[in-house]
């Protein structure tokens, strides 16, 4: 009966979450993950406050100018839209990039800018450091 209560003892550092960031180094260096696939999205409202369908976006790292394509890049409610999740874990560095979100809907349109990191050494998940949970979308003719 010892040997279950021992193991899960030494186990208990890998055991996911132990920084409360979905991932815990142990004292020689190796990581464990959790299994959480973090997900992060903006809601986008018109001009009348309603959730805006069909809205296109463009998001771009700043710092290498690459265009992300999250995983998936359908509608999770209306007006709801990706930005980044974890499939992006190695788009982003330790201190942080800016990732500029442009939204465009016939006329209309938004930029919002957002800062992920993924911190090292493990990096396990992407972090939301700042970014608007909400947008409203504005007719570029006005």
């Amino acid at each position: 009966m010892r040997r279950p209560a021992l193991l899960l003892l030494a186990l208990l550092p890998f055991l996911g979450g132990a920084d409360g960031l979905g991932c815990s180094t142990a004292t020689d260096g190796t990581c464990a993950c959790t299994e959480e696939f973090r997900t992060f999205t903006v809601t986008v409202l018109d001009d009348a406050m309603q959730p805006a369908p069909n809205v296109t976006l463009t998001r771009t790292n700043l710092r290498t100018g690459r265009v992300l394509e999250p995983g998936w890049l359908g509608q999770l409610t209306p007006g709801t839209y990706l930005v980044t999740d974890d499939s992006d874990v190695n788009e982003f560095s330790s201190a942080g990039d800016v990732v500029r979100v442009v939204g465009t809907q016939e006329g209309a349109s938004f930029s919002a800018d957002f800062v992920f990191r993924v911190r090292a050494p493990c990096r396990c998940h992407v972090e939301l450091l700042s970014g608007p949970d909400t947008v409203i979308i504005g007719d570029v003719s006005r």
